[in-house]
């Protein structure tokens, strides 16, 4: 899953010598939070919607509250690493650039959107918290599990933080009750079981 399939192609962006009053009215006209500065067609900063909560006058041009030089991706980049830049940086959105171009721009709610896709969520799959009580190879043993029950593993996630032998996992399948007979066999104890469309 690529930064190109989710970002936004249309782009407003401002020139870095107009106005913050300008930044402000095209932040609120199109509902955005960010705005890519550009210079001669390349882009030189960006400005949001915080960087104009105290900017004062509003006639100052654009690169006075910019941040010069912004985290970028690429369009060939993962979600998941625009997803891990979003957190480290605490930003909301990534210009997407490529050999200088701007060709889009990806923010936390196409992310979000990509994930949602990504993990199952959105379909009718079943969720399962399992306890491994004992032997190798846990994640290879679940996933037989689920191959053997004609079903498919959209994720498998296991918090190496913790030492307590837990998977947790989103699964599509037609016959949960032979899935987790199944699982059961390979050694693991069902804690849990949220069929599709319920929250726990």
């Amino acid at each position: 899953m690529l930064v190109r399939d989710w970002m936004r192609r249309h782009v407003i962006t401002i020139e870095s010598s107009q106005s913050l009053g300008d930044a402000h009215r095209l932040l609120v006209r199109h509902r955005i939070r960010q705005l890519p500065v550009m210079r001669d067609g390349r882009l030189v900063g960006i400005i949001t919607h915080r960087d104009l909560r105290d900017a004062r006058p509003l006639t100052r041009p654009v690169v006075s509250k910019m941040t010069a030089k912004p985290v970028t991706i690429g369009p060939d980049a993962a979600v998941d690493e625009a997803a891990r830049r979003l957190r480290t940086y605490k930003i909301g959105g990534l210009p997407v650039v490529e050999h200088a171009r701007l060709l889009g721009i990806i923010t936390v709610a196409d992310v979000l959107d990509g994930l949602i896709i990504l993990t199952g969520v959105s379909e009718a799959t079943y969720r399962l918290h399992l306890k491994d009580s004992g032997g190798r190879g846990m994640e290879a043993r679940a996933r037989r599990a689920i191959e053997r029950a004609r079903g498919e593993m959209r994720w498998l996630y296991r918090d190496a933080r913790l030492r307590r032998r837990e998977l947790h996992m989103r699964v599509e399948v037609r016959g949960i009750e032979r899935a987790v007979a199944l699982l059961k066999a390979e050694g693991f104890e069902l804690v849990r079981v949220v069929p599709p469309g319920r929250v726990p």
